[in-house]
């Protein structure tokens, strides 16, 4: 049966596909018509990138995997667009380099486990862990506080201040100058100040800005160019990073990057990206099993210093369920 049959279980689907195409490649590494169909599976359409990641990340935090490197952890959603991409491009060739379909398995696997962590390895120059958080002061005297799970690379010189969000959040505090503005890049937009707190979040699908005091001008490109918007004290903007397009909302200035504080205050979120920044707390991985379970919009604030009651008080309106199948995995369901 076609995933396209029954939309509404495509992601359900797609999720059952990828562990029995998980569990066939187990049994059957060496054999090339097992890997080419798998390949072609893979390749049909995002949902199953996206699935076949999920399931290799839980199958890393149960486990079922050779020793790590040191701080390595499961990547985020992009790299099952990497994985996409690389089937389709093929740029070389089996024969010419000898490799076995075992071979070619580990080399996707690895991939999905370490790809974006060995990358921030190289690129940052202060990172954190789950559960951790680190504040630090730049050469400017600026402060920056990094939220778990996050990455920042430091471009200052002797007439440029910028820094680069690789991952994660961050939370800036810029020492006034006038001469120099203080500039924040993330994947898809820019941050322009010159003296401010506010804070940049990657959320996956896009950057989000929240200014707690001062003034920040925000830039990213959509469909008709380059765009520029001035924020002011509250304000939160999030930009969409498949389309460009800008959603403005209202949050208290003081509720912002609460998380230094083992706090975290949401409105108007999905499900989906509040449990991905309780995520950066918890040291189980967390499924959420259901696309419209993530769709869901809340507003609460949560228990940043006990992560499985967070869940829980996120999930409660909704009547839905949290399975803690391990110490190392659980899972959020209707049912």
């Amino acid at each position: 049966m076609s995933t396209t049959d029954h939309p509404e279980h495509e992601g359900g689907l797609a999720l059952e596909q990828a562990m029995d195409w998980f569990m066939r490649l187990r049994d059957t590494p060496c054999e090339e018509d097992v890997v080419r169909q798998w390949e072609a599976w893979l390749r049909e359409s995002e949902k199953h990138a996206a699935a076949w990641t999920r399931i290799c990340r839980t199958w890393v935090a149960l486990g079922e995997r050779p020793a790590p490197l040191p701080s390595a952890r499961p990547p985020l959603a992009p790299t099952a667009s990497f994985v996409q991409r690389a089937g389709k491009e093929r740029p070389f060739s089996r024969r010419r380099f000898g490799l076995t379909g075992a071979a070619l398995l580990c080399l996707s696997l690895a991939v999905i486990f370490f790809g974006t962590d060995l990358l921030l390895r190289f690129e940052a120059d202060f990172r954190t862990g789950a559960g951790e958080t680190l504040t630090t002061t730049l050469a400017d005297g600026s402060r920056v506080t990094l939220a778990p799970e996050s990455a920042l690379s430091d471009a200052f010189d002797g007439t440029n201040r910028k820094v680069r969000l690789l991952e994660g959040e961050a939370y800036f505090e810029v020492t006034h100058d006038t001469t120099r503005p203080f500039v924040v890049t993330a994947r898809d937009a820019s941050v322009r100040v010159l003296g401010t707190a506010f804070s940049v979040r990657d959320t996956g699908h896009g950057t989000r800005v929240e200014l707690a005091r001062g003034a920040v001008e925000l830039r990213w490109t959509d469909a008709t160019g380059d765009t520029a918007m001035a924020l002011a004290p509250g304000d939160a903007v999030t930009v969409d990073r498949s389309n460009g397009k800008a959603d403005r909302s209202r949050v208290d200035p003081h509720d912002i990057a609460l998380w230094r504080e083992g706090r975290l205050s949401v409105t108007d979120q999905t499900l989906g990206d509040v449990v991905g920044l309780i995520q950066r707390q918890h040291p189980a991985w967390i499924v959420v099993a259901e696309a419209d379970i993530s769709a869901l919009r809340v507003t609460g604030l949560y228990d940043l210093n006990d992560p499985d009651k967070a869940l829980a008080a996120l999930i409660a309106p909704f009547n839905l369920h949290l399975r803690p199948f391990s110490p190392y995995l659980r899972v959020i369901s209707s049912r």
